[in-house]
């Protein structure tokens, strides 16, 4: 598979800006510490600091690829990031700003949720991905807001 055979999609400009001034945050806290000399206070600075530096420097590599065969989605609520061949994907849920894709792993069915607010080119991302589903056959079904794609139930 090539690189041009895939479509990225990035964060949000402002996701960057945000993750930045968490680290902005979390130095001026540092310094205060060093001053005050608070001992108890660290475990707070450092949390900041893993979430500041998570959320920033996550946003240099794209939230979301769409390729042939598969389809890597990299939540900045994760260290992980999940690539799902399409042949695995079990469905979809998306409720309002949130996503969650259901895929089989050789452990069992596990779950990857995307705060869509996040990805540049949402409606973009959106179609791709429905695109490619329901081609495989996937069947859309509303429950109140809720939308799911999923695949039909074999009768066998």
């Amino acid at each position: 598979m090539t690189e041009a055979a895939c479509r990225t999609f990035a964060f949000r400009p402002w996701v960057r800006r945000a993750g930045l001034s968490i680290v902005v945050v979390a130095a001026v806290a540092t310094a205060a510490i060093f001053v005050i000399s608070e001992r108890a206070v660290w475990i707070y600075v450092a949390v900041l600091w893993l979430g500041g530096l998570r959320v920033f420097l996550g946003t240099f590599w794209p939230i979301a690829e769409v390729c042939e065969e598969q389809i890597v989605l990299r939540p900045l609520h994760q260290f992980v990031t999940r690539r799902m061949r399409w042949v695995d994907i079990r469905g979809t849920e998306q409720s309002g700003d949130r996503l969650i894709i259901y895929f089989d792993t050789p452990r069992g069915m596990r779950f990857v949720a995307l705060n869509l607010n996040l990805v540049k080119g949402r409606r973009d991302f959106l179609v791709l991905l429905e695109s490619h589903l329901m081609a495989m056959g996937f069947a859309e079904r509303m429950v109140d807001r809720s939308r799911y794609l999923s695949r039909p139930v074999n009768s066998e």
